[in-house]
């Protein structure tokens, strides 16, 4: 299995006017039951594969990441992005850390009749360092089997730093 600590940091200096970044998502068909974890790579770039995200944001600034499902490793299966139909600001994502809903948005969006297509907003509101932990989620829209990656620590630090620690 490949850990994510292992690959490339996807690390981000985001500018005041913002930043959008282009990514695909690769999810992997599960081998025994043992923890999985799916390629994200640079869409202009395939070669560029990453295992956790750091951003550093500037005070205010935006960052988009539109993310794309690549189902190529899953042939046969109409994976999407889960839909939270209550409240849908963590589409695709489950949280694992407290101060997640306050920085991140998510939100599935329809491409061609299926929700393969997720955008992420991400500010840093209380111009201090986060870490976050949280796993991609997808659900078989056929069989309503749900898919989950392995978990990458994605950080955020807002810079300039005005709260030095």
């Amino acid at each position: 299995m490949v850990n994510c600590a292992d690959l490339p940091v996807l690390d981000v200096k985001v500018p005041k006017e913002g930043l959008k970044l282009d990514l695909v998502l690769q999810p992997k068909e599960q081998e025994d039951g043992k923890p999985q974890y799916w390629p994200l790579f640079n869409a202009a770039n395939p070669e560029e594969h990453f295992g956790n995200m750091h951003f550093k944001i500037h005070k205010r600034a935006v960052l988009t990441l539109e993310v794309t499902l690549d189902l190529s490793q899953v042939p046969g299966r109409e994976l999407e992005f889960v839909r939270y139909r209550q409240n849908h600001k963590l589409d695709g994502l489950i949280a694992l850390s407290p101060d997640f809903r306050h920085q991140f948005r998510a939100r599935a969006k329809e491409v061609d009749g299926e929700f393969t297509k997720l955008i992420i907003k991400i500010r840093d509101r209380e111009d201090i360092p986060d870490n976050f932990s949280f796993l991609w989620m997808c659900v078989d829209a056929e069989t309503g089997v749900h898919f989950v990656s392995g978990d990458p620590e994605a950080q955020v630090d807002p810079y300039p730093v005005n709260n030095p620690q």
